[in-house]
């Protein structure tokens, strides 16, 4: 009797021990599954991203990645996060709502995740991780960047007697080799611009800390667009089309722009412009125009020592609050900070990388005209977006008062005290 309750209670051990082990299989055999919106949505774009997301998936079957691209904004975000049911991870083509998603819990701080898997972010540029950081913590890594420089017609150049080995540093050269550039037909009309700062974007971004304006000041939590850089930096957009907007010639040639970004450089209406670095990519001027001759170089500044520097700001990725599986976002995230993983969508987009590895890697070294914008990424005084949760309001509004500045006849300090009133209203209602 007593070996038939030995017998008995060792089939039950062996029975248990086996179902436990066979739910323990079957736990490990089941991932962790997560969703990852992106918001490319091009045929080549997608291919690219997917490409990534695969590799990451054949090496971790254990945390897989589902990729949903598209176009995307922050409406549809805030969205799912107030419906209970976001994506694991975000990346966005822009980080302007990087502040106010943090500010409204919509995505969640990467400190202690960051720490929680050992990651090592000694390689991602320090300017590049500033513009997704907000009071202070990281809310996101970039993930691909851009940064804009002088574009010039070498053509023009030397028509005009200049030396296109020698681009304009300052401000001064800038207007001074406009000047001499800037071509009339003899019914008086604008043959060809020099220079048209607010062409084919505002501008203010890509210049406005090359003259010393700062749009917002950290220690005392102040919108500054109103001081008095930022009002001789408004004062210079206004010199340009109070010389050369005569019977209205820069908004006409701005109205007339076809072929993307860079098409008064390409058509032959500008000599100059400002332009970001995709325009030098494979599927852009190559393509459509492939016998134009240009150079880049830093946008001119103001500041002799800040020659070099220029705006940056870029792709986005972020963790939403709501995701179940941060930590296994976070790796997933840092895996997106890998050579491999962004040499993939840097190519593919002609973008900046954010990683300074890859500022001397040869893929990206050799393509031509390309080498000014690794340099400009590297500058240590490049600068990004002030990271508040009011900065979409106070970009919309600079550029509105740009606007009003040039074709209105608004009084420049005038219009930037207002915006700074309104904008800095908002900031304190939301404290920062």
């Amino acid at each position: 009797m007593r070996n038939s309750l030995v017998v008995t209670a060792l089939a039950g051990a062996l029975l248990a021990i086996g179902g436990t082990a066979a739910m323990t299989a079957s736990a490990a055999a089941d991932p962790v599954n997560l969703t990852l919106r992106h918001c490319w949505g091009g045929d080549a774009e997608m291919a690219a991203m997917q490409k990534v997301v695969d590799k990451w998936n054949t090496a971790n079957p254990d945390i897989q990645v589902k990729s949903v691209g598209g176009s995307i904004d922050a409406a549809e975000i805030t969205a799912s996060a107030a419906g209970g049911n976001p994506p694991d991870m975000v990346i966005m083509c822009d980080n302007s709502a990087v502040a106010g998603f943090a500010h409204d819990g919509v995505i969640a701080p990467l400190d202690d995740l960051l720490k929680k898997i050992n990651a090592d972010t000694s390689d991602i540029i320090p300017s590049s991780l500033a513009w997704t950081q907000y009071n202070g913590k990281q809310y996101g890594l970039p993930f691909g960047q851009d940064t804009y420089a002088l574009y010039y017609d070498v053509d023009a150049f030397k028509a005009a007697g200049l030396d296109p080995s020698k681009p304009p540093q300052t401000m001064d050269e800038l207007w001074d080799d406009a000047a001499k550039l800037t071509k009339w037909n003899a019914d008086g009309t604008l043959a060809r611009a020099g220079f048209i700062p607010n062409d084919p974007y505002k501008n203010t971004e890509q210049t406005s800390a090359l003259f010393g304006c700062q749009f917002y000041d950290e220690a005392s939590k102040k919108i500054t667009v109103n001081s008095p850089a930022c009002v001789a930096w408004m004062g210079w957009f206004k010199k340009w089309y109070d010389t050369y907007n005569k019977n209205n010639a820069l908004v006409n040639a701005i109205a007339s722009r076809t072929g993307g970004d860079a098409g008064l450089l390409i058509s032959g209406k500008q000599a100059m412009g400002i332009y970001g670095e995709w325009n030098t990519g494979a599927a852009y001027i190559p393509v459509v125009a492939p016998n134009l001759h240009y150079e880049t170089a830093p946008v001119p500044s103001l500041d002799p020592a800040l020659y070099g520097a220029g705006f940056m700001n870029g792709n986005a990725f972020m963790i939403m609050s709501g995701s179940k599986h941060q930590e296994e976002s976070m790796k997933f995230g840092m895996y997106l900070m890998t050579d491999d993983a962004s040499k993939v969508m840097i190519l593919q987009n002609s973008s900046v990388p954010q990683l300074k590895s890859l500022l001397t890697d040869p893929a990206l070294t050799s393509i031509p005209h390309f080498t000014a914008f690794l340099k400009i990424a590297a500058f240590p005084k490049s600068w990004t977006t002030p990271m508040i949760s009011a900065y979409s309001e106070l970009i919309d509004g600079l550029n509105t008062t740009l606007d009003s500045v040039l074709t209105g006849g608004a009084d420049p300090k005038a219009a930037l005290d207002q915006l700074a009133t309104s904008i800095q209203a908002k900031v304190d209602a939301n404290a920062s």
